[in-house]
């Protein structure tokens, strides 16, 4: 029992941080306004732990994603036709390509400098979780649909980034956010139907 206490006390931070996004990201598969806020006590807390362990970029990305939870907010709110709640819509196949590049071509450049200029750990798979949680995010404050694929496929890397890197409780979060991100796809492309109809 004291190696269990002695863990929380140590770890309080993640562990925080992982409540705060298992809630916020439900909350987003449910389309539930207030997984912004929740977000945004995720996204602080789980900076600072980033940052202390040398994991620099999803410590940066942590900066993004907050700015991005205030403009979600904004845009799920009003972001719809006159200015009435935003709709679950699909990605646009012209976009699917600048997505791809972006992508790929910021994963390669970050990862480059933060390989040779710092000393962070994992510097291409962090460039990885961060630039392709750029799009997701964006895509998911849009109410893009297909911003569930990205996600399932970043939470995977950066389970494995957690568990390599000791943050078990970090990794365990994002097993548990790709579980919820596939619940979420399913959810949002279903509503999508209905808004068809």
């Amino acid at each position: 029992m004291s190696a269990i206490l002695n863990y929380i006390s140590d770890n309080y931070l993640e562990l925080s941080a992982v409540v705060a996004g298992v809630v916020g990201v439900f909350l987003t598969a449910r389309q539930v306004i207030w997984c912004w806020p929740v977000a945004i006590i995720n996204v602080v807390l789980s900076a600072i732990v980033f940052y202390q362990s040398k994991l620099y970029l999803d410590a940066l990305l942590q900066i993004f994603y907050f700015v991005m939870a205030v403009y979600g907010f904004y845009f799920w709110l009003k972001g719809g036709e006159q200015h009435q709640e935003a709709l679950v819509t699909r990605i646009k196949y012209t976009h699917i390509s600048f997505y791809i590049l972006i992508g790929i071509s910021s994963n390669a450049l970050l990862g480059y400098i933060f390989q040779n200029f710092t000393d962070a750990a994992l510097p291409y798979w962090d460039a990885a979780s961060f630039s392709w949680g750029v799009i997701g995010t964006f895509l998911m404050a849009r109410k893009i649909i297909e911003n569930w694929i990205v996600w399932i496929l970043i939470d995977l890397i950066c389970s494995g980034i957690f568990f390599y890197k000791q943050l078990y409780g970090f990794a365990a979060l994002y097993l548990i956010f790709t579980i919820l991100a596939i619940y979420g796809l399913k959810k949002w492309i279903n509503d999508f139907k209905n808004i068809e109809k």
